[in-house]
């Protein structure tokens, strides 16, 4: 299992690229990729989202890794909301494209990218260390932890069926 941390602006995706073209473990050693981006704050600093994470892409390449995050997700002593309105791919954001985890979806590695939304101050230099909300950034960090860990303990890799994205606009049902 491959985490990354984001760099911020799109021109650091030049570091997963490369990684993805020239990479140190070769990528059929690669079972997953957990990408974290703005995971410290409410979509549009709403209260109602205290306890939403957005993900995107975790249905695409492989279902099994989907259901593993959701399994890992229930079984946390507080589950997070997890909702795909990010994962539809007429998503006006194409969020699913821009993030490290993309050089590696392309390269037909499955993924899961974690973000709580966009917000006002998004890279703008108002985005300041005091509006992060900790509790909840470490949360979803707990989530993206124990999901590793899960797919670290599987005798194989997670199936890669490549059924594309069948969940979107908010949270659905299990696929």
């Amino acid at each position: 299992v491959m985490f990354v941390w984001h760099s911020g602006e799109e021109s650091g995706l030049c570091g997963s690229r490369y990684m993805a073209d020239y990479p140190i473990v070769p990528l059929d050693k690669v079972a997953a990729q957990l990408n974290i981006d703005m995971i410290g704050r409410n979509r549009c600093d709403e209260p109602s989202e205290s306890n939403t994470v957005y993900l995107v892409g975790s249905d695409r390449i492989s279902t099994e890794l989907h259901n593993l995050n959701e399994d890992t997700n229930k079984a946390l002593s507080t589950p997070l909301k997890l909702d795909y309105e990010y994962n539809d791919p007429a998503d006006q954001e194409s969020l699913y494209t821009r993030s490290d985890h993309y050089s590696y979806a392309s390269k037909g590695i499955p993924i899961i990218f974690y973000t709580t939304g966009l917000h006002k101050d998004y890279h703008y230099v108002t985005d300041e260390v005091s509006k992060i909300e900790f509790p909840k950034m470490a949360h979803i960090a707990q989530l993206v932890y124990e999901t590793g860990w899960n797919v670290a303990n599987l005798d194989h890799f997670p199936a890669r069926d490549n059924k594309g994205p069948r969940m979107g606009k908010g949270t659905g049902p299990r696929i």
